[in-house]
């Protein structure tokens, strides 16, 4: 089951993740620029890998996506979970076997390992997520 928090609320958990993110980008320049960021010409979505923690527990990408529907196979993530931002545009994520979870930019949603189901792009996505391993 997926959680959700109220806008403006951050755990614990992710920003400890975010300020060690912060912290490396000062330090080394990541080659990318927010403002940089597209969804290639012909592509329905892009995904750019912002950070790798040092010892491998943890991932920072950026998800862009156009209107559409999006399938994840939790067959494909059984060792992580996924803590995500939205930072503009509006979906829904569909967890196979629960009620769909409307987001919009400000919104936070965390996906357990095993994740299955869709994300229901309404509106151009952008969305920072963090892939947190427990088994790796």
């Amino acid at each position: 089951m997926a959680t959700t928090f109220t806008q403006g609320h951050v755990s614990p958990l992710f920003q400890s993740f975010a300020d060690d993110a912060r912290a490396h980008a000062t330090q080394e320049p990541l080659g990318h620029s927010a403002t940089k960021l597209t969804v290639p010409e012909g592509e329905q979505e892009a995904i750019f890998n912002l950070w790798s923690a040092p010892d491998g527990q943890a991932d920072l990408h950026v998800w862009l996506a156009k209107p559409g529907v999006y399938h994840v196979d939790g067959a494909d993530r059984p060792n992580f979970f996924e803590v995500t931002a939205i930072m503009a545009g509006a979906c829904t994520a569909e967890e196979e076997g629960y009620e769909p979870v409307a987001l919009k930019a400000g919104d936070t949603y965390i996906m357990r390992p095993g994740w299955t189901g869709d994300w229901v792009v309404t509106e151009y996505v952008e969305k920072s997520f963090t892939w947190v391993y427990i088994d790796r």
